[in-house]
């Protein structure tokens, strides 16, 4: 169960999309906004809750939503990761079933969710042992690629791919770039994308990023994509498990549908080999999740330590099921899976039911 403790603001459980841990501190993001959540861990429960606006930490562009669709933790850093997406305005009032064509034809202003950074994590000297992110720690100091008057870099590199660039110019949940999920090992950096599937390949990009003595980040060398078999399914979050990937795949758009942890075994020693030339990668289905019809849309993962040096997976759902509401609380349940163990040969996974937590 996660208790947000919201002390009167908006509910922020009800629209969460990314999720990382340091120990007994759990970082969440919201697809609405420019801010950080932050919870610590209490008897079962995930309480205290407290914001962090990112433009305190960032020189950002925070003039709309980041769309915050992607949180890693590596090393005392925590990376924070927009969706780089285009978005078409919601249009139409409640009773009223007319569609302005001219108004719904028109995509939203990118560079505010153009956003690839990370933080240092230092203790809250508030807290008892919960961690906090900012912007200078001693020499460690917070940066971001630099946002541009279009985007990004990152945002640049994808629109001269000769693969991505069609879907640069297409709305997220309607076939265009959508990035979700975000792993860092050191300046090895894993983006997943939950849009394009291209044929039934999921995209994974991974780069170099370095960072200056300013902190700012910079990426070093080319976009390599990597092909994955997720079923035909799209990449809604990426963890690491030591030198294991996990990978919350799901459907592009969002329509309800099968929803699937994968296993990528060794993903740290299988790194890109070529710009071009690519192998097709198939990631072993581990967990079958559940999905709700019009709610409880799987969204993120947080590893979490199980008995007898087992692990579990917390798996955050956007748009909660009323069912895991507590109104009185403002607090959401999730569900709390035990990773299978590793085969020695793949095999098609069962379902597994969910434990609560």
């Amino acid at each position: 169960m996660l208790d947000a403790d919201c002390e009167g603001a908006d509910d922020p459980t009800l629209d969460l999309s990314a999720a990382a841990r340091h120990g007994n501190t759990l970082f969440l993001g919201s697809d609405e906004g420019v801010t950080l959540e932050r919870l610590s861990r209490g008897e079962g429960v995930w309480s205290g809750h407290q914001r962090f606006p990112l433009d305190a930490i960032f020189d950002l562009d925070a003039s709309g939503e980041a769309d915050i669709e992607g949180l890693a933790e590596d090393d005392g850093w925590l990376w924070v990761l927009g969706s780089h997406a285009r978005t078409r305005p919601k249009v139409g009032k409640a009773g009223d079933d007319r569609i302005d064509l001219s108004a719904f034809a028109t995509l939203k202003y990118t560079r505010p969710r153009c956003l690839l950074a990370r933080a240092p994590l230092v203790a809250d000297r508030n807290t008892d042992g919960t961690m906090e992110p900012v912007r200078i720690d001693g020499d460690r100091r917070a940066g971001m690629v630099r946002q541009t008057r279009h985007g990004n870099r990152l945002a640049r590199m994808l629109k001269d791919s000769p693969l991505l660039k069609p879907f640069t110019r297409i709305a997220a949940k309607e076939g265009g770039v959508d990035l979700e999920g975000i792993a860092v090992a050191g300046s090895r950096v894993a983006i997943g994308m939950r849009g394009p599937v291209i044929q039934t390949y999921a995209v994974l990009l991974e780069l170099e990023i370095v960072a200056k003595a300013s902190g700012r980040l910079t990426i070093a060398g080319p976009l390599h994509k990597r092909m994955l078999e997720l079923d035909g399914l799209g990449i809604r979050d990426l963890k690491r498990d030591g030198a294991d990937l996990l990978i919350l795949a799901g459907p592009t758009t969002g329509l309800d549908g099968p929803c699937a942890v994968y296993r990528w075994t060794d993903w740290l020693g299988d790194p890109p080999q070529d710009d071009q030339v690519v192998r097709r990668h198939r990631p072993e289905r581990i967990i079958d999740l559940p999905f709700g019809r019009g709610d409880d849309h799987p969204e993120g993962l947080v590893l979490l330590d199980g008995i007898n040096g087992e692990r579990d997976l917390l798996v955050i759902c956007d748009s909660p099921a009323a069912s895991r509401l507590d109104p009185m609380r403002r607090s959401v349940r999730c569900d709390r899976f035990r990773l299978p163990v590793k085969q020695q040969k793949s095999k098609r996974p069962t379902a597994h039911s969910p434990e609560p937590s």
